[in-house]
Parts: C-alpha cells; sequence; structure tokens
C-alpha cells in the first residue's frame, strides 16, 4: 500500500462515510448500519426480478443465480463501496464483508462445497488501486463461513476500461467480452500449463453488480471450464 493509500485509512475512520458522525472507530456510524435494508431473497441476473425460491425462471440462460445484500442507491453502501474502491480506502471492505456475510447466511442455500472466488481485476488496474476490492471482501466472506478461497483460479488478462465509466448495457457487455480467463495456480517460480476444470460450485464474489455484464462473462468463464453451479453474489446491484 503506498503512503496516500495510508494515510487515507489512518484519517477516514474518524468519521462515518455516510453521514459524517463522529467515530471512536471503524467507518459507519450505528444509525447508518441500521437504516441499511437488507434484501432477504435472490435475484435475476439479467433484469433484477426477485426470484421465486432458487429458480431463475425469467432468464433461465443467465449462468449463475444473483445475490445481492442490498441495493446500490443505499447512501451508506454506495459511500462505504466508492470509498473502497475510489479513495482506496481498505477500512471499507471489513463492513461490506459483514453485511454481504449476513444476507448470505440468511439464504436458504447449502453452501457445503462451496469454493469462493473473487471477480479479478487486470494487473493494471492492481497496479493502479494496489488492491482488488472484491479479494478483500470475498477473503473476509470465505474465513466466515470456514470455505476455501481461491483467488488464482480466475485471470483478467485483458485491460479495459471501468464498468463504471460506462453507461450503456450493451457497451458494458462489449467492454467485458473475452477479458476473463482460467489462471494456473503459481508453483513458485514455474507456471504450469493452464488448468482445464474449475472448482463445481463457486461462491463468485464482486462489490457492485449493475448492468450484470460482469458476472456473467466470469461466470461464463468458469462454465465453461467445469463450474456446475455459480452463485454469484454482491454487496450491492444496481440492475
Amino acid at each position: 500500500m503506498d503512503a496516500a493509500a495510508i494515510l487515507l485509512d489512518a484519517l477516514f475512520p474518524g468519521e462515518c462515510l455516510a453521514c459524517g458522525a463522529h467515530l471512536l472507530h471503524g467507518t459507519l456510524c450505528d444509525a447508518c448500519r441500521m437504516a441499511i435494508a437488507p434484501h432477504r431473497g435472490v435475484f435475476c441476473g439479467a433484469c433484477g426480478a426477485a426470484l421465486p425460491g432458487l429458480r431463475n425462471i425469467c432468464h433461465p440462460r443467465v449462468p449463475y443465480l444473483l445475490g445481492a445484500a442490498g441495493e446500490y442507491g443505499d447512501p451508506s453502501l454506495r459511500a462505504l463501496i466508492h470509498a473502497l474502491k475510489f479513495a482506496r480506502m481498505r477500512a471499507a471492505a471489513e463492513p461490506l464483508a459483514d453485511i454481504l456475510a449476513h444476507y448470505i447466511a440468511r439464504l436458504p442455500i447449502d453452501l457445503k462445497g462451496m469454493t469462493v472466488i473473487p471477480v479479478p481485476i487486470s494487473a493494471a488496474r492492481m497496479r493502479e488501486r494496489g488492491f482488488n476490492q472484491a479479494e478483500l471482501i470475498a477473503e473476509r466472506v470465505a474465513h466466515f463461513f470456514g470455505l476455501p478461497l481461491m483467488k488464482e483460479v480466475l485471470a483478467r488478462p485483458v485491460h479495459r476500461d471501468p464498468q463504471s465509466e460506462i453507461d450503456d448495457r450493451a457497451a458494458r457487455r462489449q467492454n467485458v467480452a473475452g477479458c476473463y480467463a482460467l489462471a494456473p495456480p503459481r508453483r513458485g517460480f514455474l507456471r504450469p500449463p493452464p488448468a482445464t476444470e474449475a472448482p463445481r460450485k463457486v461462491m463468485l464474489i464482486d462489490d457492485v453488480t449493475t448492468s450484470g455484464a460482469t458476472f456473467t462473462e466470469a461466470a461464463r468463464t468458469l462454465r465453461a471450464a467445469g463450474t456446475k453451479k455459480i452463485l454469484a453474489l454482491a454487496v450491492a446491484k444496481a440492475i
């Protein structure tokens, strides 16, 4: 982490990111945390419709089941996500992960055999930000449920413009097309041939989903590598 990021982490926890109230510790005050309206079910990754049970009946070709802890329009969630992604405040990942974990815990889903995989970012974005925000959230969620975390199964070898800078849904899909690939595990200084299989059951994690294009492209890559069940989870959705 660079000096600017360290300074941000040291200064910002003194106030609530959502309302500015003084805090002795943490990033969100109790009032703003309690004001977050949590979701109770899962959604269609194409249109965002709430789904009855765990079946996608409106767009069955979507390669994943979408879960989201809340709405991106929620000021508290949006403030935390912006602090993490754009102000590089790593401390914001902790409450975001906790919010997502408590949402997951309420879902009627058997997590046995699940592997947690964060949506990767490109090497250029990693150098720019210093960390992958989805990875920070995924690490804490995996620990919460005692699930294995695989950070190098999925890779993003292609660098493109940030999705947040693109408004059109079709353009968002085009922007991430072909961006993801199955990555081989690292072993010392040698890299073996590319892996041909992915875990059968995957919990795919990102901070926010808007058009669903990122989850769809990443899920298609995993499906092509052998994954049979994908629960795509975001802290917030704007679909």
